[in-house]
């Protein structure tokens, strides 16, 4: 079936330094997205958009690589905003993909 996209997509849900959108997609011979994906390429509510950017935004200022949170009720906040980021997501791009929500600050050392 070359040339058809695949049946279904899977995105990829975690921040990254220097990256203002935590969207990933790995391209396919037949589906060239890049690895770097934004809101409107899946056609994401305008809520759901800003609350990734905020999201992603907490992030970045609150994490750093090396002495990790700023505080646990900042890594917290995070973790909770994130879960509920990544089903709204889930939801809203049911139809055509399916998501893998990958917090990786909040696992091993970073805790």
């Amino acid at each position: 079936m070359d040339g058809v996209p695949p049946a279904r997509r899977a995105i990829r849900l975690f921040p990254d330094y220097g990256r203002d959108w935590p969207l990933w997609e790995n391209s396919t011979p037949t589906w060239d997205v890049g690895y770097t994906t934004t809101p409107d390429m899946y056609g994401l509510s305008e809520d759901l958009t800003r609350d990734m950017a905020e999201w992603n935004a907490h992030w970045d200022a609150n994490f750093d690589p090396f002495d990790g949170w700023k505080d646990d009720a900042v890594r917290e906040r995070w973790r909770q905003d994130g879960a509920a980021i990544a089903k709204r997501l889930q939801a809203e791009v049911a139809d055509f993909a399916d998501v893998s929500y990958e917090p990786w600050p909040l696992l091993g050392g970073d805790e």
